[in-house]
């Protein structure tokens, strides 16, 4: 089912200091959006905002052609799910409860838990391979373990529109590309609209059919990947100075941040002609550094 979903002038806050100031955007229906941009630029806050955990400042955000703030909790909770940053729940509520929460919107004074719900609970549980955790305790959980039962309970939801304000924190890589694919699965099978708030730009390039870049509150840029994601955009957005280049498995942008270390020999300094240094030789020796060879190790970060 298409929805709206969309911010008018829109300006978020917190007590009385805006962070996100006269916004104008909208999530492309049935499209996996990525919002990315430095620490603090108001992603989250954008996001609150779009999930009517925020009120706005200012302007409204519109949902289907109603103001968010118009509608009864229970019905934008029918059509938005939200996984926020940081999820709170009692230790001691077991695995399948918490994610059984989730089919809440579902129930009402004549609809009652049904076999519909445990399947919702049970695909949820297996799709981010969290079904041999159901009686467990929360408080039991490691923490990348926590947040695949949390997006487990935001799948079942099964809502329309999902957002998702970073997934993939506490995850191994191996579970980061799980999820990613698991989401990208959920909007291609199902339609689901997707809006996902993510640090790594390598990988919100490769999963995104639309970027939002942010700074200090504002939209700098929103548009396809490769529109997008640019050397000077990165730039501007993150102040890194970086190399963007496509990806070689899929051909979106990957960013190679330059540093100051790690370069190729001549952009960091050293003539090309110089000589390689034979691994096996000792590391040179000073006040902190000891030889290779004594201990096995060096002495750097004692």
């Amino acid at each position: 089912m298409t929805h709206e979903l969309r911010g008018r002038d829109l300006s978020l806050g917190y007590g009385g200091d805006d962070v996100v100031r006269h916004l104008e955007v909208q999530v492309p229906d049935g499209l996996i959006t990525m919002i990315v941009g430095a620490n603090a630029c108001g992603k989250s806050t954008l996001l609150r905002g779009l999930a009517r955990l925020l009120r706005p400042t200012g302007g409204e955000v519109v949902l289907d052609g109603k103001s968010l703030q118009d509608l009864r909790s229970i019905e934008v909770a029918k059509v938005i799910g939200l996984l926020p940053q940081q999820p709170v729940a009692p230790d001691s509520i077991t695995v399948a409860d918490l994610v059984g929460r989730g089919r809440y919107p579902h129930q009402g004074w004549f609809r009652q838990w049904s076999t519909a719900d445990d399947r919702a609970v049970q695909g949820a549980l297996e799709a981010t391979g969290s079904a041999d955790l159901a009686g467990r305790p929360l408080a039991e959980l490691s923490g990348g373990q926590r947040q695949r039962v949390w997006v487990a309970m935001a799948l079942a939801q099964d809502t329309d529109l999902l957002l998702l304000d970073e997934p993939t924190t506490f995850l191994d890589i191996n579970h980061q590309v799980e999820l990613l694919d698991l989401l990208t699965d959920l909007n291609r099978e199902r339609g689901t609209t997707i809006v996902i708030v993510l640090h790594d730009l390598n990988l919100a390039c490769r999963y995104a059919d639309h970027v939002i870049a942010m700074k200090d509150g504002s939209i700098v840029v929103e548009g396809l990947p490769a529109e997008v994601i640019t050397s000077a955009v990165v730039t501007e957005v993150f102040g890194l100075d970086c190399e963007v280049i496509p990806d070689p498995l899929t051909g979106a942008p990957m960013v190679l941040p330059r540093g100051r270390h790690h370069m190729s020999r001549g952009e960091a300094g050293v003539p090309t002609d110089q000589p390689d240094v034979a691994p096996d030789v000792a590391l040179r020796t000073n006040d902190s550094i000891r030889p290779a060879t004594e201990s096995g190790s060096s002495s750097i970060g004692r």
